[in-house]
């Protein structure tokens, strides 16, 4: 069954077929109803030739109708992409003038001879002929090409508009994914090089923190390599990276640094773009390791009731400005791909204060109710 998204934009012949006769047979209906059927109806006027009633003016409508589609193709065919594309908007109207009047003269003709010809041949071939009705012609000919020219190219111009923006989106969802994709190559080897060499200095000492760290930083490869090239991932599984992510930084500082992760209403239905939050708290852990705080923080919230996550990410700053440290380029960087991922459903502030960074974001999840058959 053909639905309403491709019976308007799809590009098979088929279908362009099906939508163009549905759109004349439309007008067609529209203009005989306003020209002819409804003045019968309000005169009450008896046709008193042999043809069957109304029949004359059928055959009006319906030449009137083809002279008048075939300037209004013309007209988007031909005379539009040859002067509005190249931006000649001066000549555009000019030319659209003069199709009106050609068509109203077309009208005039059909109006002043053909159409009393032919009533003169089918009932009294002496009978006078009626007067030229002008401003009929003027206005059932030329004026209602003008309106349905104008409908006609309005619904091509915003289809042109809805193709453009959806190249558009495709080519920023690309970019996105390229972004995505070095961020996570920017990933690995850094922090890779620097929790393995933490692990190390552990293992020499014999500490029972070795194993897990390993086993943490096993996972956290292991999704950032595999799971993390899906749009979404289950928001189960981000928030785990999340944590041992930050439970393996906060190794390098010790006892030095204060950090508190709290999770509440996460469930196994939900989904999220995959490192989503990935800046924000490597952010904090650059700010953390760059402050001058005798005792440097950080303090992660993330609560998730119906299908709304709320994250409050702060943390002790550098005295550094943001913008001189080089991580305003990375926040926009996020901020583009919530703009692009979740247009409308999300709302994100960055507060700085002299020594506190806060990021308070604010999201509409999307509900995966197969979580199941995914597992």
């Amino acid at each position: 069954m053909m639905s309403w998204h491709d019976f308007v934009f799809s590009d098979k012949p088929s279908r362009k077929y099906v939508r163009h006769v549905f759109f004349w047979m439309s007008w067609w209906f529209y203009f005989f109803c306003s020209r002819y059927f409804l003045p019968h109806i309000i005169t009450m006027s008896q046709q008193t030739t042999y043809l069957k009633p109304g029949a004359l003016d059928i055959i009006q409508s319906i030449f009137i109708f083809l002279i008048q589609m075939v300037a209004c193709y013309f007209f988007m065919y031909s005379l539009l992409p040859r002067y509005f594309s190249k931006s000649k908007y001066l000549l555009l109207p000019l030319y659209a003038l003069f199709l009106c009047l050609s068509v109203a003269a077309l009208t005039f003709l059909m109006n002043s001879v053909i159409a009393p010809f032919i009533e003169t041949v089918f009932t009294n071939p002496t009978a006078p002929t009626p007067g030229k009705p002008l401003w009929s012609s003027i206005f059932y000919g030329g004026i209602n090409l003008l309106e349905i020219t104008a409908v006609a190219t309005s619904i091509k111009i915003a289809k042109s508009w809805w193709f453009k923006e959806q190249e558009r989106l495709h080519l920023e969802k690309e970019k996105v994914n390229a972004e995505l994709h070095l961020l996570k190559g920017q990933i690995h080897p850094e922090f890779l090089l620097k929790t393995l060499n933490n692990i190390y200095s552990s293992s020499l000492i014999a500490s029972p923190k070795a194993p897990e760290m390993l086993m943490k930083l096993s996972e956290i490869l292991s999704y950032m390599l595999y799971e993390c090239n899906d749009s979404e991932v289950f928001l189960e599984k981000e928030i785990k990276m999340l944590q041992d992510y930050m439970i393996l930084e906060k190794s390098k500082f010790g006892d030095r640094l204060e950090m508190s992760i709290l999770v509440k209403g996460c469930n196994a239905t939900q989904k999220i773009a995959p490192l989503l939050f990935f800046h924000f708290i490597e952010n904090s852990f650059k700010e953390s390791s760059s402050t001058l705080n005798e005792q440097p923080w950080i303090n992660l919230e993330i609560q998730i009731e119906n299908n709304n996550l709320d994250m409050k990410l702060m943390n002790g700053k550098s005295i550094i400005p943001l913008a001189e440290s080089g991580e305003v380029d990375k926040f926009d960087q996020t901020r583009r791909r919530l703009q692009l991922l979740y247009p409308r459903r999300h709302t994100i502030k960055i507060t700085e204060e002299p020594e506190i960074l806060m990021v308070n974001l604010t999201i509409e999840l999307n509900e995966v109710k197969e979580y199941a058959e995914a597992l």
